[in-house]
């Protein structure tokens, strides 16, 4: 009876430990959340921020959602590296707010019309359902971790959090929801990319027919044209002299005799 006594107090933890792994994560996704009203519009040499911002998501996206659908699969993985994989998906989850700030900044500038204009504004509107559906995924990650450590006899001594966590089925039932949020925010991160680009092909289709950068080149003559001229330094007979083209000029007719 003893013995019971002392290893249930021992598994019951004094307090809380809020150094522990899920708190110290926590926080730092309610600092990612300090990026959302920064706006980064140009950097070095006044480029625009936002095709620099935009490799960080793009990159650290489809690496956070497929490492967390293998380590669904795998939960001892997930129990040595989920720390790991949260602190990039807030790192990522940042990245996205910085990017639709420089974005935004970037559309005005460009004041694009026409289809493009309504590219971007499709892009945009991608981006905004992206940073919703990967704040999610962050949390769900966060509370993902968290149910599993707890499940397994490491409670946070937070009542109500390990009361809720602590059943075996919640872990399970989280781990699904954390592979359907992976996915969408898969999707999402390709959709909007794919907008993107579509967006930027199209302005410069615009500026194109614009006459802008890049624009058309005037029409070179046709092979038929040039095969009249004369040859550079070719020799033609002018009545009794003998005439050197080093330039492309009209040859005048011999004086009448």
């Amino acid at each position: 009876m003893t013995a019971l006594r002392g290893s249930s107090e021992k598994q019951r933890p004094i307090g809380v430990d809020w150094r522990r792994a899920e708190f110290v994560l926590t926080l730092l996704a309610f600092l990612g959340f300090l990026a959302l009203p920064i706006r980064i519009t140009t950097i070095y040499s006044s480029l625009p921020a936002h095709p620099l911002f935009v490799h960080v998501p793009v990159v650290l996206i489809p690496v956070t959602v497929i490492t967390a659908i293998i380590f669904m699969a795998k939960p001892d993985w997930f129990s040595r590296y989920a720390i790991a994989l949260a602190v990039v998906s807030i790192v990522a989850m940042s990245s996205i707010f910085l990017t639709m700030q420089a974005g935004a900044a970037l559309r005005a500038a460009l004041n694009l019309q026409g289809e493009a204009a309504n590219l971007i504004s499709q892009h945009a509107q991608a981006a905004h359902y992206l940073s919703y559906l990967y704040v999610v995924f962050t949390a769900t990650l966060i509370v993902t971790f968290s149910a599993q450590r707890i499940s397994s006899g490491r409670p946070t001594g937070l009542g109500v959090v390990d009361r809720l966590l602590s059943p075996k089925p919640i872990f399970a039932a989280l781990r699904i929801f954390l592979v359907l949020l992976s996915i969408g925010a898969g999707y999402m991160c390709f959709r909007t990319g794919d907008l993107g680009a579509k967006a930027v092909w199209q302005g410069r289709i615009q500026a194109a027919q614009r006459g802008g950068p890049g624009g058309p080149i005037a029409p070179g003559p046709t092979s038929a044209a040039r095969a009249t001229w004369p040859r550079r330094g070719t020799r033609r007979r002018s009545g009794d002299a003998i005439t050197t083209l080093d330039t492309v000029a009209p040859i005048e007719p011999p004086p009448d005799q």
